[in-house]
């Protein structure tokens, strides 16, 4: 196993600060983690060698349950937004000192610009946050997460941001692909959701109704991965981390046996372009039900 794919893995927080995952099928939301099992968890994802986390203040208590539990040791991704109409540089530097002080740490790695939308890249505010947060020393790299094809290329040719996080997974497939497409200069990618919330898991088993139209595609990926001696969760990570061009590959995690899930499929042979190819048949474009933030209002 090549040992530079558990250092690409980035253990994403929400689960810390906010219920996470889809309902189950009797409709009742996730438990947000007890602190031990942050601290349990945070510990052997250390001990395993990965070493970046990934939050943001809009998780809840997740930054301050991170900064516990870390105690100083591994990098931090974490975020900042306001709504142009009242961003103001002071603003989010302020965003950025609370989250030095909710993580207990001198330096962040890297600060984003919470769910970014190209339409912000001609907005004086914005443009006077981003040069302001360019200046702080206790920074190390900007980026921006997006949502959406359009959004995410915009992001990686604007030319204002170092990383970019994008969401990519065996049913959604479209943003690597028009990534592909543009020259990305020095810009890195991240991909994140690539377990679609527990979709693409064991967890599938007990989907809610309004998800069921997703079965014949979860099936189908059973049967590939079977066939190349994985299991679902394995393939959908490993397919992540396989992406051409893709640096960092962000896994929301809520226990430690999803950890130990996860580092079983970095350890496992790397798909070849034939197995990669073959993947692309699981793609459902822009399905709505592949798009967690339609989950609070489900199909009809």
């Amino acid at each position: 196993m090549p040992e530079e794919d558990v250092a690409r893995l980035v253990l994403g927080t929400a689960a810390l600060g906010l219920p996470y995952g889809f309902p189950g099928s009797g409709v009742v939301v996730p438990a947000v983690l007890p602190e031990e099992a942050v601290r349990a968890l945070m510990r052997t994802a250390l001990e395993a060698g990965i070493a970046t986390f990934d939050t943001a203040p809009a998780y809840g208590d997740a930054e301050a349950r991170l900064g516990r539990a870390l105690a100083g040791k591994g990098r931090v991704w974490t975020k900042v937004s306001a709504p142009v109409a009242r961003a103001r540089a002071g603003e989010v530097a302020r965003s950025v000192e609370a989250s030095l002080e909710r993580l207990q740490r001198r330096r962040l790695e890297l600060v984003s610009w919470h769910n970014w939308t190209a339409g912000l890249a001609g907005e004086p505010a914005f443009r006077e946050c981003w040069a302001e947060l360019r200046r702080t020393p206790a920074i190390t790299s900007l980026g921006a997460t997006t949502y959406g094809e359009d959004d995410a290329v915009a992001a990686v040719e604007s030319g204002l941001f170092d990383v970019v996080q994008v969401e990519w997974n065996l049913l959604r497939q479209g943003v690597l692909r028009r990534l592909r497409e543009v020259s990305r200069s020095a810009v890195r990618v991240a991909v994140r959701s690539v377990w679609l919330q527990g979709v693409l898991t064991p967890r599938r088993l007990a989907l809610p109704s309004f998800l069921r139209a997703l079965e014949p595609s979860l099936d189908q990926a059973v049967r590939l991965a079977g066939l190349w001696g994985l299991d679902l969760e394995a393939l959908a990570l490993r397919a992540a981390l396989d992406q051409h061009a893709v640096d960092w590959v962000v896994v929301g995690l809520d226990a430690t046996d999803q950890l130990a899930a996860a580092l079983r499929a970095t350890r496992g042979p790397r798909l070849s372009s034939g197995q990669l190819k073959a993947l692309e048949v699981l793609d459902r474009g822009d399905d709505r039900l592949t798009d967690p933030r339609t989950w609070a209002q489900p199909t009809p």
